[in-house]
């Protein structure tokens, strides 16, 4: 048999091995919770076909997403015939091929072009929900 000190140093060990199982539970159901909720509303949905052609040349990098994906916009003040607005933003997504920074140029090569191939959604820091093309480089 058991003595009392024995069963009451296996009831401690069995509490504090029971409060790390819940603290660990509870943080996970917690962190699911939150990123779920921020997916939502940072949705990226793809066309089947790529849609309307983007007339630009280049694009400026303003902030790489935390998956690697980039925001850019146009910076060419000069307007040009069919060419986006000046200061349009656009996602590029992550690919194995290519990777962004802050402040690069994508530039489109000779014989592509700019297509858009979905929409991406997000909260800006405002609580402002934005909405911009997704674009991809094909050829023309």
């Amino acid at each position: 048999m058991m003595s009392t000190r024995t069963k009451f140093i296996l009831t401690y060990v069995a509490g504090i091995i029971t409060g790390v199982v819940i603290v660990f539970a509870i943080s996970f159901y917690t962190v699911m919770n939150f990123s779920e909720g921020k997916t939502k509303n940072q949705a990226v949905q793809l066309f089947d076909n790529p849609k309307q052609e983007i007339k630009a040349i280049s694009f400026k990098v303003i902030q790489v997403l935390p998956d690697g994906s980039a925001l850019a916009t146009y910076d060419n003040i000069i307007p040009e015939k069919d060419a986006p607005e000046y200061g349009m933003v656009v996602m590029f997504q992550v690919s194995e091929e290519n990777s962004y920074y802050d402040d690069q140029v994508i530039s489109l090569p000779k014989g592509k072009c700019f297509k858009q191939i979905g929409t991406y959604r997000y909260t800006t820091q405002q609580d402002m929900v934005k909405t911009v093309p997704v674009i991809a480089i094909y050829d023309k």
